[in-house]
């Protein structure tokens, strides 16, 4: 673990002297500080890490979280004298560019010692360069499966408790391995069950399968063809998809499900960009398939956009949720001249309306006047952020209890007392009608 540990310092030495853009990063002061990590752009090509902003599982989901730490921050029975700030990162939907934007939350872990204090160099000096980094007592984060597995494994290093709102798969799930991570939604295992059960139901026995390259495809897909195999359903053929793929490749995945026509059942455990390219790449051949799908495509209307004809009859899984009315109104009330604490919200803003801040053209434009859609997982957001709060709340009466302030047994947070005592144990309400006695997976 030293060897490790000495590798991932040369790495921030490296990123700081380096020279490049600026990395965006929106930040809110606070006496304890979470991390945030949210898909705000898509993946980008060969080329690039980051690709166009992916409004609804990037800059809602990112709000979703300022949201929560605004009424958390106001309550005063949840860390009464105690701020919440944040300090949030873009993963660009790629698992390799959220593992080098997380090394930010474990910079001030890296120049202190076990017992919190920092190092000191011979001549007397701190053991860090330029302002102090800023401890992070625990993450939100991330959304996609493939990118929480990379997090993870760095944030365990450093004892940072992890609380994912979106990744599902089933290979988190081993306390042995992700001892972290912890989150508000439950393992692909149960979507798996269920989209067989369905299956089985209309007696829909012969079944082509697609999955999206990573953990959230392959794993998924994985838990899916166990529980047809007890339940007598074959899989005539199974396909995968990227987004690194052409139109030219989808239309080919759609061309070999077309070489088995008796199974006009195909089963997709795809990211959401994915069922679309291959919905579009279907409707272009005019090809027709019965679509029975997980929560990757789940209820985005985004996502049939453009395809409604290939996608007519398409039965899909989405996770028990509510939409939270509070939140709506919050979001439809932003625009880029009272929302300057996102760093993103300016580009989202350009891209959603067709405008430009250089034509001074986006002034005419209201989230109001358009239609909203409110992504499926932004009570798992609110969750996970109001889960944290719960445990530090928690762990403050424990530890605190003669103060509203942060004390000294605080000061660092104990990451592993942390995750260990109080985030695996903690429940509550959902606030903000939503569901109730929440619980961690």
């Amino acid at each position: 673990m030293g060897s490790l540990l000495g590798l991932l310092a040369l790495l921030l030495l490296w990123g700081a002297v380096a020279e490049g853009p600026a990395k965006k990063v929106l930040t809110m002061e606070g006496d304890l500080v979470l991390g945030g990590l949210f898909p705000v752009h898509q993946k980008g090509g060969p080329a690039e890490d980051c690709g166009p902003v992916n409004e609804h599982r990037g800059i809602q989901r990112l709000e979703a979280m300022l949201f929560a730490l605004d009424r958390i921050n106001r309550d005063p029975h949840l860390l009464p004298g105690v701020r919440l700030g944040a300090h949030i990162l873009d993963s660009c939907s790629k698992d390799t560019h959220a593992l080098e934007q997380a090394l930010d939350f474990v910079r001030a872990s890296l120049s202190r010692g076990a017992d919190g204090s920092r190092h000191i160099c011979p001549d007397g000096s701190y053991a860090t360069h330029g302002d102090a980094p800023t401890a992070i007592t625990g993450v939100i984060g991330g959304s996609y499966s493939d990118v929480s597995i990379q997090v993870a494994n760095l944030l365990r290093l450093f004892q940072i408790p992890q609380i994912s709102y979106a990744s599902t798969s089933a290979k988190l799930s081993d306390k042995s391995r992700y001892d972290y991570f912890a989150r508000t939604v439950p393992p692909d295992f149960f979507q798996a069950k269920a989209m067989a059960e369905i299956l089985r139901f209309f007696n829909w026995t012969y079944v082509s399968t697609v999955a999206s390259e990573g953990d959230y495809g392959e794993t998924g897909i994985e838990a899916f063809e166990l529980e047809a195999r007890a339940r007598n359903i074959c899989v005539a053929t199974s396909e995968k998809v990227g987004r690194a793929m052409s139109r030219a490749a989808f239309e080919g995945v759609v061309r070999a499900l077309l070489q088995k026509p008796s199974a006009h059942v195909a089963v997709l455990f795809t990211r959401s960009e994915d069922a679309r390219e291959l919905l579009a790449a279907s409707q272009r051949l005019n090809a027709s398939f019965t679509w029975v799908a997980s929560d990757g495509w789940g209820a985005l209307e985004s996502v049939v956009a453009g395809s409604e004809r290939a996608a007519e009859g398409a039965i899909t899984i989405e996770l028990a949720s509510y939409p939270i009315s509070d939140f709506a109104s919050y979001f439809q009330s932003l625009d880029p001249w009272n929302n300057s604490r996102n760093p993103w919200f300016r580009e989202f803003w350009e891209q959603r309306f067709r405008c430009s801040f250089r034509q001074r053209d986006c002034a005419a434009h209201s989230l109001r006047a358009v239609p909203f859609e409110q992504e499926s997982k932004i009570m798992f957001v609110v969750n996970a952020v109001y889960a944290m709060a719960h445990a530090l709340h928690n762990m403050h009466r424990a530890l605190c209890p003669n103060t509203t302030r942060l004390c000294d047994a605080m000061r660092p947070v104990n990451g592993r007392r942390l995750y260990k005592d109080f985030v695996l144990s903690v429940k509550f309400d959902g606030g903000l009608k939503v569901s109730q006695n929440q619980k961690l997976f």
